[in-house]
């Protein structure tokens, strides 16, 4: 219903009727309803077109009907499950969700070769399909973020460290953040009478533009469902209120549509040219639209972007309807014939008041140079011409804010040397337009060719913000806080990297920190060569092992799980990985020879089939059982092997050499190897990493993931066999659940390594802080770094740097107050 007050209009939600994507209520009568009645008319199988109704160039707004209720200002028809719109006629659409790239921030030559590739997608489109490029900007309350982010007090006896840590994301938000999230959709229409074959067309579009953009920086994307597609409707138009479509209560339900999830309560004209008020559930927003009319020809790259740093809830969407190259240069052909015989006109009225005829208007004359620019451009490249539609919508709480963002964001479009100008009398049109379903309700166009759509491309500043991660700081170029899941990487290898001073202690502890008290089914394993987290395991209840000689605590580095069968027989795996072991251990520089690998081999293999058949409680073997059994060989090159075990296991280094005696059920573990020996060091930590795994193995059948802390990492790779074990280690991690991260400070030794630079360039999980000027350089050859991305690496501050989690690349500050209690945990200053 609709009603008129002066300068008032105000459109109310009409009741409940049932709709396409929900079964209609049975009438309680005896006699069936007719079904077909109560269902929607969707296009009927193998109708042809008929052109009324269809969404063309000139008249798309034309033909569609003025709208009645808020329902129709959304514009679709019916929302099915999988996410295709039924727009009416025989339009259909579908919207993919795209991450972001590091577009600002690479480097000029970068940043041409992504529009180089995102002009060739968008020119991948043909005739009879639209795109519809929409970037929505939305502010979150300080709470609502604050919130997200927020550690649940558990009664563990870790809730201060959690009360410390809630407190000091409240006080960096309060003080820094902008609290803004930007996301990025694309909606692709078609024209097609069948319901069947738009369905099949629109998803293999949708599967087809995942693999496309996959090129671009790895940019991912994704169909969206019917409750995800709602949701970004209802962050439009019911900002501040809570989302509560829920497609397994809404299939059941006959009373309601989608609609009724996402529609506002009602829309108000507050005058005949604007703004709208948008109420529902007693919350008004006010929303201006904004249509953006004349480009200049050397338009900007980063309009969108500018747009996108405004700290208000903006929606800019740019429509794309792309001709064939023979029809768009007839188009463009025609509009300069349009404008010759304007220029004619013009020097007319010039002769018939004496002017000299080349006094024309300049608007004409740029207009005309313009679009003989194009003609030329279109006969040179393959290029098409797209029919477009740019506009901005923003939203805002009261009319004085509202009014204050509009003349901000027309400032922004302005320096961008755009015309724009509101879209008086068209507020519900240009609401309608901004959705991103693909209608295009406004009748304005404007003419542009693949690389003029393409220079106003999506990409804005990266974030990086994935709920349920860890809080690492904030985003240096946006103020929003940076949070990184690990785990939904596509691997969960990570390294913390920096200079001495630079913070990586801090950043370590601070994500053992995150885990111990936010994921309460993982445990955690620390490996510390400088007795540096023991105050850290100490205040989270863990237990530290202390490996060296003379200490009470034992790791038998023949202890053997038969259910690791990762690699076939579990026997033949640990047989394999003890004898890289004992190569470093006995083998001097070379390693054992060929007989000896053999024989140790075989006698590994009886040791362990006659312990497998064994009684259950007979304790592993020992270094000490395997020196005998080589004894027990008679063979010369058994008895050199076993001559050198001596000393490792009835001599002063027998470290390793009995029964296991450490309790390994604590969730989280340090491994001191602080007076770890010289001669012992290698093949301590190979056996401590043998250990590790046994760990990780156990955890991956009881569904546990484990997270692997190495501090001081490059004294893995002093030699081959502990790099390459520990190489292989990184490649099996995901498959088992282990999270492993190397932190360390000298990355000129690590790089070195051939292993360690593999494992650096395929780790999806970076964090750099401050690096010396050359090894900035190492790192922004080896992460092709733009200069703006290296800038945040050198001469900074302890705790700023970099995180790169996944394809994002965001500059992190992750500075923590210095009075706080978390930080007097983690500090390793002398004088503290």
């Amino acid at each position: 219903m609709e009603t008129t007050q002066d300068t008032q209009q105000t459109m109310w939600a009409p009741l409940p009727q049932p709709e396409p994507d929900a079964a209609p209520k049975r009438k309680r009568s005896k006699r069936r309803p007719n079904i077909k009645k109560l269902l929607p008319s969707f296009p009927k199988k193998d109708q042809r077109h008929s052109g009324k109704g269809a969404t063309g160039v000139d008249n798309a707004a034309a033909t569609r009907k003025r709208a009645k209720s808020v329902v129709d200002v959304l514009g679709y028809k019916a929302l099915l499950p999988n996410g295709v719109a039924w727009l009416g006629a025989d339009e259909w659409s579908l919207t993919l969700h795209i991450s972001d790239i590091n577009y600002v921030a690479a480097g000029q030559e970068r940043q041409e070769d992504l529009l180089d590739m995102w002009a060739k997608y968008l020119n991948s489109y043909g005739a009879g399909t639209r795109i519809q490029e929409t970037v929505l900007n939305r502010v979150l309350d300080d709470r609502d973020v604050a919130q997200m982010l927020q550690k649940r007090y558990q009664n563990d006896g870790l809730d201060r460290w959690r009360e410390d840590f809630n407190g000091i994301v409240r006080d960096t938000l309060n003080n820094n953040s902008g609290n803004t999230v930007t996301e990025k959709f694309i909606t692709i229409t078609v024209q097609e009478p069948d319901r069947e074959k738009a369905e099949a067309t629109l998803l293999r579009m949708g599967n087809e533009a995942t693999a496309n953009l996959r090129t671009l920086d790895d940019c991912k994307a994704d169909v969206l469902d019917r409750e995800a597609r709602l949701q970004v409707l209802s962050n439009i138009t019911r900002p501040r209120e809570p989302y509560l479509f829920d497609e397994k209560r809404f299939a059941p339900n006959k009373r309601l549509r989608t609609h009724d999830h996402v529609a506002p309560w009602s829309i108000t004209n507050t005058t005949k040219s604007g703004p709208l008020m948008l109420t529902s559930n007693g919350n008004t927003t006010y929303h201006q639209s904004i249509w953006v009319r004349d480009y200049p020809a050397w338009l900007s790259d980063t309009i969108v972007a500018d747009l996108t740093e405004i700290k208000a809830d903006i929606v800019t969407s740019l429509h794309l309807e792309p001709f064939e190259q023979v029809d768009g240069a007839a188009v463009v052909q025609r509009q300069i014939a349009e404008l010759e015989m304007q220029v004619i006109d013009e020097q007319k009225k010039a002769d018939k008041r004496g002017y000299d005829r080349e006094m024309i208007p300049q608007r004409l004359k740029d207009a005309d140079a313009e679009a003989k620019a194009m003609r030329d451009e279109l006969k040179s490249s393959n290029q098409k011409v797209f029919s477009s539609l740019f506009t901005v919508g923003i939203s805002a709480p009261t009319r004085e804010r509202l009014d204050e963002v509009v003349k901000t964001a027309l400032t922004v479009i302005r320096k961008h040397s755009c015309q724009a100008e509101l879209t008086s009398y068209m507020q519900r049109d240009a609401l309608t337009s901004e959705l991103p379903l693909g209608i295009r309700a406004l009748p304005m166009r404007r003419t542009l060719t693949t690389a003029s759509a393409a220079i106003i491309v999506p990409f804005t500043t990266q974030e990086l913000f994935q709920p349920g991660g860890n809080f690492t700081g904030i985003n240096q170029q946006s103020g929003n806080a940076v949070v990184a899941d690990r785990t939904k990487n596509s691997n969960y290898n990570g390294f913390i990297l920096g200079e001495s001073g630079s913070g990586k202690g801090v950043a370590g502890k601070h994500e053992i920190m995150n885990v111990i008290t936010s994921r309460p089914n993982d445990e955690v394993i620390i490996i510390d060569p400088e007795r540096e987290y023991e105050p850290l395991v100490d205040a989270f209840n863990g237990s530290v092992v202390r490996i060296h000689a003379g200490s009470d605590d034992r790791i038998n580095p023949l202890d053997i799980d038969f259910n690791d069968t990762a690699g076939g027989n579990p026997i033949a795996n640990k047989s394999e990985r003890l004898l890289d072991m004992l190569s470093t251990l006995v083998g001097g520089s070379q390693g054992l020879t060929g007989t000896q690998r053999s024989i140790v081999d075989r006698c590994l293999v009886d040791l362990y089939t006659a312990y497998s058949a064994s009684p259950a409680g007979t304790p592993n073997p020992t270094l000490t059982d395997l020196r005998d059994k080589l004894i027990a060989t008679d063979r010369t090159d058994a008895q050199d092997v076993a001559d050198a075990l001596e000393i490792y296991t009835t001599g002063s280094l027998n470290t390793f050499a009995n029964q296991t005696s450490v309790n390994t059920n604590n969730r989280l573990i340090s491994y001191d190897i602080h007076q770890l020996g010289p001669e012992l060091q290698t093949f301590g930590m190979m056996v401590i990493l043998e250990d590790l795994w046994q760990r990780v193995v156990a955890n991956r059948a009881a569904k546990r993931r484990t997270w692997v802390y190495i501090d001081e990492f490059h004294l893995l790779f002093g030699h081959p066999f502990s790099a390459e074990y520990f190489k292989n280690f990184y490649k099996r991690a995901r498959k088992y659940g282990a999270v492993p991260t190397g932190i360390t400070q000298d990355i000129d030794e690590l790089l070195q390594s051939h292993e360690a630079k593999m494992m650096l360039s395929n780790s999806k999980y970076l964090y750099l802080l401050g690096q010396s000027n050359t090894n900035a350089d190492i790192l922004s050859a080896l992460l092709d770094l733009s200069a703006d991305q290296r800038g945040y690496l050198e001469n900074v501050s302890p705790g700023t740097g970099i995180v790169k989690s996944g394809n994002a690349i965001v500059p992190v500050d992750g500075r923590m107050p210095d009075d706080s209690d978390l930080f007097a945990l983690y500090d390793t200053k002398f004088e503290d």
